[in-house]
C-alpha cells in the first residue's frame, strides 16, 4: 500500500496462523485453555463472533434470541478478560480454532 503497510490475503494469513500454532504450541494451548472457561453455548457464540458474524446472524444460526447472543458475548468478554469482538476473534485464531 502507499503508506508502507501490507495486506495479506486470508489464505496467507491462515497459513501464518497455522505456522505460529505449530511453532508456539504453548501459546496455542494457553488460548485453548482460556476458551475452556466458557460454557458450551458461550463457545458456540464466540465461534460465530470469530467468523465475523453479527449478533442477529449468530442468533439465527443458533436458534436463540439476539438478546441472548448479546448476553453470551458480554459474559464471554468478561470471563476471558477481553474488551471487544476483535480480541475474541484473535483469541480463537490463536487457539487454532
Amino acid at each position: 500500500m502507499a503508506d508502507g503497510t501490507a495486506i495479506l490475503a486470508p489464505a496467507v494469513t491462515r497459513r501464518l496462523v497455522d505456522a505460529f500454532a505449530e511453532h508456539h504450541p504453548a501459546a496455542a494451548r494457553a488460548a485453548r485453555d482460556r476458551l475452556e472457561r466458557l460454557t458450551t453455548r458461550e463457545r458456540d457464540v464466540v465461534a460465530g463472533v470469530a467468523r465475523g458474524l453479527a449478533n442477529a446472524e449468530i442468533a439465527r444460526e443458533l436458534a436463540m434470541t439476539e438478546t441472548t447472543v448479546k448476553a453470551h458475548v458480554c459474559r464471554s468478554l468478561a470471563k476471558l478478560g477481553l474488551a471487544n469482538r476483535v480480541q475474541i476473534a484473535l483469541l480463537v485464531r490463536d487457539a487454532g480454532q
